[in-house]
């Protein structure tokens, strides 16, 4: 299955690339694609450099990783464009998965109106004014609501990757992973 992890400036490495190594233990099972609006370097918060290929929605197939990151905001006020290429090749994902913050990006989009959203840490004025309808939910580690995945924190993304891989293959693969990599999965939604 392909999972294609969408790239912008400043995202942070770790939700982009903690993911990676998780479905990464799987080989056989996914193939992970890198894509940006230029279709080319995107530099992480961190300064990791990543080539990309260029995002075409229209070509999305599989799950769409988005990771979060200071540079979300960035996109939110300033990226419309970004912003439409997300609703796009979401609305071609057949599974959604949102770590750290960027689930405000695509809540920008209006795709998660009456979606259940893990609550993560954005201005709460923000939430008000821009994200209306959608059901921020506290408490929790990560949820799932029908193809969208999300979760509360940066420490919640290898419990969502797990759970999403229990979902699409079965828990003896999601097992393996943590396993592998010495994770410790808190397997409830």
């Amino acid at each position: 299955m392909d999972v294609n992890v969408i790239l912008y400036d400043d995202f942070e490495t770790m939700d982009a690339f903690l993911p990676v190594s998780i479905l990464g233990c799987l080989p056989g099972e996914f193939h992970i694609n890198y894509l940006s609006m230029g279709g080319d370097i995107v530099n992480s918060s961190q300064g990791v450099k990543v080539w990309t290929e260029f995002l075409e929605p229209e070509q999305i197939k599989g799950a769409v990783l988005i990771p979060g990151g200071k540079g979300a905001r960035r996109v939110l006020y300033r990226d419309q464009k970004l912003l439409e290429y997300l609703k796009r090749a979401m609305e071609r994902a057949d599974t959604c998965l949102m770590a750290g913050n960027s689930s405000t990006m695509l809540a920008q989009t209006g795709l998660l109106y009456r979606r259940l959203v893990a609550d993560c840490h954005v201005d709460e004025n923000w939430k008000r004014m821009f994200t209306a309808e959608v059901k921020w939910t506290s408490g929790v580690r990560w949820i799932s609501d029908g193809k969208y995945y999300s979760c509360s924190s940066d420490g919640a993304i290898s419990d969502m990757i797990l759970g999403y891989i229990a979902d699409v293959l079965d828990v003896d693969m999601a097992e393996y992973a943590a396993e592998k990599l010495a994770l410790l999965w808190e397997e409830e939604e």
